[in-house]
């Protein structure tokens, strides 16, 4: 279950929105003190505890979110992509004698039919 995972990557970007997290919770409890009120020490310590279990969570998350990502573009690389055949040979067809021309099985516009 947890084969491939990166962490490193998965620490750093786990860090980045954490530490967004962090700076948007200053920035608010400085435009807003009434609504987030995050003066004393004790509510900036509850902050910085809820940080740090982001933290892991978002690590552990990003690491799956790589491998899944990792994966699927090694699955789809790998596949060869598919030739298109004309019909059960491998041979490739010789042009018929419409090729380049419009095709004359294609509806025409209508006429406008006109209102009295």
């Amino acid at each position: 279950m947890f084969d491939d995972l990166d962490w490193g990557w998965a620490f750093k970007r786990a860090a980045f929105v954490v530490a967004i997290y962090l700076v948007l919770m200053y920035v608010l409890s400085s435009a807003f003190p009434e609504s987030f009120g995050l003066q004393s020490q004790d509510e900036w310590l509850v902050t910085l505890s809820y940080a740090f279990f982001f933290f892991f969570v978002f690590a552990i998350f990003y690491a799956f979110i790589e491998r899944s990502r990792r994966r699927r573009m090694a699955g789809s690389s790998s596949q060869p992509k598919k030739k298109e055949k004309n019909g059960d040979d491998d041979e490739e067809r010789e042009p018929g004698p419409l090729k380049g021309k419009p095709n004359p099985n294609a509806s025409r516009k209508k006429s406008t039919r006109r209102r009295r």
